[in-house]
């Protein structure tokens, strides 16, 4: 494959991971919020999410779309085990711990992932790298954290660490797997996301009971909300197929700096069409995330500026898990599990009642 045609197919898995992260994390918005349809059940909405990739992926390898590969049993056991951990910590993150700590959690996915590269995967960062990366986290710290209160819980502080180390090494085992096994994107996506699915629907209802006080079974359905959450469940096949599709090609730290670009598109997003508030610092924060975004691309490009120590099999980069919402119930916002929040203003509720 020519480099030209690489970028070009590197630049429309982005572009497809991106829009439809968006695009999920408003039509979650509208079915979780208590505005919207209230269904404010998240691991459960990301089990269906995968069960959904699970049967589209089967409707595809019975056409033959997709070749049935088989990922080995440990391995597959391995990746379901941290990315379920990943998403259970979040949740239970965002509960237990202020917004603001919680926030400060997400974005240590960053350095984290930069460590486990430099001294497992040996993998060297020159400083424009490593200042780009700092500009960008900044930036959206800038963005994100209302406020640094640091939690008193310990149990609090033990589920913040480990959102930051599963969360990181699922990304990383992501590409580390498919290289290994020399799976395509959609190959390994044909093995985890069944494994994922049925194992979250087993403890959603459980962990969701926990965080939002009711059962997910005692939720009244409305005909408008069963087509919300299909709209989800639709997307969400999109967001993993691209997902995994980018973090085939890209590295964890790169995966990780350029998908803080849903961050800024989301809260642009809310201020453009939900009629949602962004201050004069929120918006120098979004300014200043792009620039080190932008700084990270050229600094990338330069063949110094990242290198291998070891000719082994290129690194590893993660599988974004399906944005998951949920309610602070003391603020009242929309949080997302991806660190950053969208208010939900009166006129917002009113205005987009239905999208």
């Amino acid at each position: 494959m020519s480099e030209a045609n690489k970028l070009v197919l590197d630049g429309i898995a982005w572009l497809g991971n991106v829009s439809t992260s968006v695009a999920i994390i408003f039509i979650n918005k509208v079915l979780m919020a208590r505005t919207g349809y209230g269904f404010v059940y998240a691991t459960t909405l990301c089990a269906l999410h995968y069960l959904a990739c699970s049967a589209s992926i089967w409707v595809t390898q019975t056409f033959g779309g997709v070749k049935k590969v088989k990922l080995p049993f440990p391995d597959l056991v391995l990746f379901t085990l941290i990315a379920n951990a990943s998403i259970v910590s979040l949740n239970l993150s965002l509960m237990l711990n202020p917004v603001g700590f919680y926030q400060i959690a997400k974005l240590l996915i960053i350095p984290f992932v930069c460590l486990v590269e430099r001294f497992w995967l040996k993998r060297t960062f020159s400083r424009s790298i490593l200042l780009s990366v700092g500009i960008v986290v900044g930036g959206v710290a800038v963005v994100t954290v209302t406020d640094t209160g640091m939690s008193s819980n310990v149990g609090g502080l033990f589920v913040a660490g480990l959102s930051v180390i599963s969360s990181g090494m699922q990304q990383i085992l992501c590409r580390t797997m498919q290289q290994k096994h020399k799976l395509s994107s959609h190959e390994l996506l044909s093995n985890t996301a069944p494994a994922q699915g049925w194992t979250l629907l087993l403890v959603g209802p459980l962990l969701d009971r926990y965080v939002s006080s009711s059962w997910v079974f005692e939720y009244e359905w409305v005909t408008t909300a069963m087509f919300v959450l299909l709209a989800s469940c639709s997307f969400a096949v999109l967001v993993n197929v691209t997902q995994f599709a980018c973090l085939g090609r890209f590295s964890a730290v790169s995966f990780q700096v350029l998908g803080h670009s849903k961050t800024v598109l989301v809260l642009l997003g809310g201020w453009a069409f939900l009629g949602d508030k962004v201050s004069a610092k929120q918006f120098f924060g979004m300014i200043m995330a792009v620039a080190g975004m932008v700084s990270y691309g050229v600094a990338s490009a330069q063949p110094q500026a990242s290198h291998r120590k070891s000719p082994a099999s290129p690194l590893p980069a993660g599988e974004e898990t399906v944005r998951l919402l949920s309610q602070n119930k003391e603020s009242g916002d929309t949080v997302l599990a991806n660190g950053f929040r969208l208010r939900e203003s009166e006129h917002a509720r009113k205005g987009a009642e239905n999208v």
